[in-house]
């Protein structure tokens, strides 16, 4: 190929002035390779710095996100540190509803409520606010406390109605009000031989008619005439609990009725073998005669309605 040439030629405004430029093929090429090569590293610089400059934007803005976050977090850390108090506070009425309920307080190895592993940390925020698995820490061992609480608050509650229900059922009422003790639990004279023998229970003196009351929840085992008991009521309390009510003038109830404490079962008398009125009224504990008085925690006055329950 011939070695072609081109020639530039710049004329001054008045035309007075001619400046002349031969360049050969080679060259011109060169020139516009190098005018190429430096708009395209003009265009690379300006990107460079319009990304370097969005992106200085963006991490200023992600900055001021993050510090807008550990604001809130510490915000966060600071009520769960109250809540930390307030289970604190439960626990200490915990431990004392369980003494009141004669349960076991919670062992401190267990209040520890201690777990394996960590927790999963939050992808991307963790790595730039360690603070989150902090706290995700903090919360996940306040909900396991929280657990704990919940569960032995549920367990005093079930103890409690129990017992509740049980003392409901336990032969806590004086049987009649008034009246005087004239033969005592244990050993005595018989009235009628002056042999000794085991009184398996109470005689309480008082006058023909009086109400004689259930001492507990229950239900009737047995409501007639039995030896020497005369007219006679028993009533099964559950819980291994019986008492029985003996010389009654009358009874009014009868097998297998269902009867409240401070209801009316029956009346003063002295029917059977007996010197006199008076309520022979004893209390069994699986079976086995045991001291009525040392179960007299109840008054009638207590009970509603006067406790009389007819």
């Amino acid at each position: 190929m011939p070695n072609r040439k081109f020639k530039l030629i710049y004329l001054s405004h008045d035309l007075t002035k001619k400046v002349e430029l031969t360049l050969s093929h080679r060259k011109v090429r060169g020139l516009l390779l190098a005018l190429a090569v430096f708009f395209l590293a003009t265009n690379i610089v300006a990107g460079l710095l319009a990304s370097f400059v969005l992106n200085s934007r963006e991490n200023e803005a992600l900055q001021t996100e993050n510090q807008s976050l550990r604001d809130h977090l510490g915000q966060i850390e600071t009520r769960i540190a109250g809540l930390g108090g307030n289970l604190k506070e439960l626990s200490e009425t915990d431990r004392v509803l369980r003494m009141m309920a004669d349960l076991p307080v919670v062992d401190p190895d267990v209040r520890d409520v201690g777990v394996g592993g960590s927790v999963e940390p939050v992808p991307t925020v963790a790595e730039q606010l360690p603070e989150v698995n902090n706290v995700l820490w903090t919360l996940d061992r306040v909900q396991r406390e929280l657990e704990l609480q919940k569960s032995s608050f549920a367990e005093i509650h079930s103890k409690m109605t129990a017992d509740k229900e049980r003392l409901k059922h336990t032969p806590t009422l004086r049987p009649i009000t008034g009246g005087y003790v004239s033969s005592g639990f244990g050993v005595r004279r018989d009235p009628f031989t002056s042999d000794v023998e085991n009184h398996s229970g109470l005689d309480i003196t008082q006058q023909r008619g009086t109400p004689v009351l259930a001492a507990g929840d229950g239900q009737v085992m047995y409501a007639g005439y039995y030896s020497s008991y005369g007219k006679f009521v028993v009533i099964d309390h559950g819980f291994g609990y019986t008492t029985a009510y003996g010389h009654l003038h009358a009874y009014n109830v009868r097998h297998g009725q269902y009867v409240t404490k401070g209801q009316t079962v029956g009346q003063v008398g002295s029917t059977g073998r007996a010197t006199g009125c008076h309520l022979h009224y004893e209390v069994r504990v699986n079976g086995t005669a045991v001291d009525p008085s040392d179960y007299f925690f109840d008054q009638v006055a207590e009970l509603p309605g006067s406790g009389t329950k007819n």
